[in-house]
């Protein structure tokens, strides 16, 4: 699929002028993996740290560097990714949905009313944008900085074990933007990245952890990912509860 999906596209007119590695192959070994750590991004459940755990053993296994990797400023990041994915695109949609709030998903609708509470009263001004667009660029080439050496980074995917279907919300404290910290900083930096299903929860529920990796490197997160779920051994999803 990504095959597919990679390169240039001369029919979109947004699509990077990146080529695809032709030999890819495996990724290298003794390749330093950054096993991310931040304040900003919350705790997680004891089943969530054991599956980064499992995982980061298995790496070490194949040759892989294993070691602590921090980022900082993540709260900032993440007040970053709220403007844009929250506030920005919830006035966007403002004029679509007007007097036609009873057609959309309760879901989506729960999404708008938690953008449009934590936005300020007057409309998003262009000076505001643009001033938000420098902060995210700076905040971005930080994180390249970072990860100048390393590579790849461990997380997992999200704070908790993925909700049941149709039980996702956005309220404060429980829902979407607090348990997805741990994948909502990508969206923001433009970063590749997979999850392996590597664990489950006491109820049976699948949890991932996720591979990070630079801009345009997304052979190498694929390929790091292969040989985990290679070393990981086959995977058997929960039964339909």
């Amino acid at each position: 699929m990504f095959e597919v999906l990679h390169g240039p596209d001369a029919g979109d007119a947004l699509s990077s002028p990146v080529q695809i590695s032709e030999s890819a192959g495996s990724a290298p070994g003794k390749l330093r993996i950054g096993i991310l750590e931040g304040d900003g991004l919350g705790g997680v459940t004891p089943e969530t740290q054991l599956a980064v755990r499992h995982a980061a053993q298995l790496l070490a296994y194949q040759g892989f560097i294993l070691e602590p990797f921090g980022l900082n400023n993540l709260e900032r990041v993440l007040e970053l990714w709220w403007f844009f994915f929250g506030s920005v695109i919830s006035e966007l949609f403002a004029e679509e949905v007007r007097c036609r709030e009873d057609l959309l998903s309760p879901m989506f609708r729960d999404y708008l009313e938690a953008a449009r509470a934590s936005s300020p009263a007057p409309p998003i001004t262009m000076e505001r944008f643009v001033t938000m667009c420098t902060a995210r660029d700076r905040e971005r080439a930080g994180i390249l900085e970072a990860m100048r050496d390393v590579p790849i980074l461990l997380s997992p995917v999200c704070a908790a074990p993925a909700f049941r279907h149709g039980k996702g919300n956005w309220k404060t404290g429980e829902g979407y933007r607090d348990t997805m910290r741990h994948s909502q900083w990508l969206n923001l930096a433009g970063f590749p990245g997979v999850s392996v299903p590597m664990g489950k929860s006491p109820e049976g529920l699948p949890i991932g952890v996720q591979l990070i990796g630079r801009p345009y490197e997304d052979e190498l997160v694929l390929s790091v990912a292969e040989q985990l779920e290679s070393a990981r051994g086959a995977w058997a999803p929960p039964p339909l509860l």
